[in-house]
């Protein structure tokens, strides 16, 4: 079988390797001349034999040179445009920082110490933009790990020995979006212990534990977010949430939403939040004037309408029950009446949620039970034809 003269080469080259395993100063010039190769980005896959040999060998597996060799290689490799030197590393700059980590804790470091040193100093901007770049491609699991490389090289002394809390923030965002819960976590309450991020960061992970069906953490997070940044939108907001849709003490909701109208009194959703606390407290009175207070505000808000209208509606229906059971033509007649007039204080807030959403077939079915009910026939034929399109 014919070998092209770069295998052959190769091939020569290993086997002399393999003959010459014993001989330490044999093994250390290798080491000199894979970092020769590497400083000019030059057989760098020959480069790695040479060095995974050294690493094999007793005398410079320890040896500092060894290391900061294999990171110079890992570095020429990122550089290079030769797709066969590529393949030697999927991240080489991570493989690189790797290696000259482990050269600056390695026997004869004091030798090449400021070497290695300039040769780390040139990875960070380059890992950094990586980092953004696969933000940007929405590889979140690369960009954590850009992210998080970027953020443990400013602790060390050679790049000042710092926290950069927004490199710590952006590495615990990354994890989350990459669904990496664990690191997210980790990362997040880190930046809560450098009161980075303010509620935002609290929020953040109160949704982690929610995707992770931890109520217990969902809810503490978020109380312990609420009682250091209370103006945070995103843990009031979820806090009312969490206690209207979610929590069987309904009434705990009206604490916080008490607080955001202190805060935002012009908010018509924090007022309609308040009525449907109400509503479902068995409270209508207090629900309907809520309801009203937040269509005065807001007299867009759909939502306002239909519930306000739907709460007028089953009070009909209640009054409509009772009415049947009565015996007597006459009490029964004034029941009646007392019943339809309940309808008919929803039709107005009914119409009106409908008029908003015509594709709402929620509200165009609940009205159109109303107008059977008013025996408003005309109107009957018409939502209901609208309902069959």
């Amino acid at each position: 079988m014919k070998i092209n003269k770069f295998n052959a080469t190769l091939i020569s080259l290993v086997l002399a390797l393999f003959l010459m395993a014993g001989n330490v100063q044999a093994q250390k010039k290798f080491v000199n001349k894979a970092v020769s190769w590497a400083e000019k980005g030059e057989n760098l896959d020959t480069a790695m034999v040479l060095l995974d040999m050294a690493l094999e060998n007793e005398k410079t597996k320890d040896w500092a040179k060894t290391y900061y060799a294999r990171g110079l290689v890992f570095k020429a490799v990122f550089s290079t445009e030769n797709e066969e030197f590529k393949s030697l590393s999927e991240e080489p700059l991570i493989d690189a920082m790797d290696n000259f980590k482990k050269a600056l804790v390695s026997n004869g470091v004091a030798a090449i110490e400021t070497y290695i040193h300039f040769s780390m100093a040139e990875l960070p901007e380059p890992i950094y933009n990586l980092a953004i770049e696969s933000y940007e491609n929405k590889d979140f699991k690369r960009a954590f790990m850009y992210f998080k490389e970027t953020f443990e090289l400013k602790q060390l002394d050679l790049f000042g020995a710092t926290i950069d809390t927004a490199l710590l923030y952006n590495t615990a965002l990354m994890a989350q979006l990459g669904e990496d819960y664990e690191n997210a976590i980790k990362y997040y309450n880190q930046a809560i212990g450098y009161n980075y991020g303010g509620g935002e960061t609290y929020a953040y992970l109160a949704d982690i534990y929610k995707t992770q069906g931890d109520s217990e953490s969902y809810l503490q997070t978020l109380k312990d977010g609420f009682e250091k940044y209370p103006g945070t939108q995103a843990v009031l907001g979820s806090l009312i949430n969490y206690y209207i849709f979610e929590s069987e003490n309904s009434g705990d909701a009206l604490t916080y939403l008490d607080y955001a109208i202190e805060t935002d009194p012009n908010n018509a959703f924090f007022y309609s939040g308040k009525a449907m606390v109400y509503d479902k407290l068995g409270q209508p009175e207090e629900a309907i004037k809520m309801y009203k207070k937040s269509i005065e505000i807001n007299p867009d808000l759909v939502e306002a309408y239909f519930n306000l209208g739907v709460i007028y509606f089953n009070e009909g229906v209640e009054l409509s029950d009772k009415a049947v059971e009565i015996k007597d033509n006459n009490k029964y007649e004034i029941a009646k009446v007392e019943a339809d007039n309940k309808f008919k204080e929803a039709l107005p807030y009914l119409e009106k949620a409908f008029e908003y959403q015509q594709d709402d077939t929620n509200i165009g079915k609940t009205l159109r039970t109303l107008y059977y009910r008013l025996q408003m026939t005309e109107k009957y034929e018409e939502i209901t034809k609208k309902l069959e399109e």
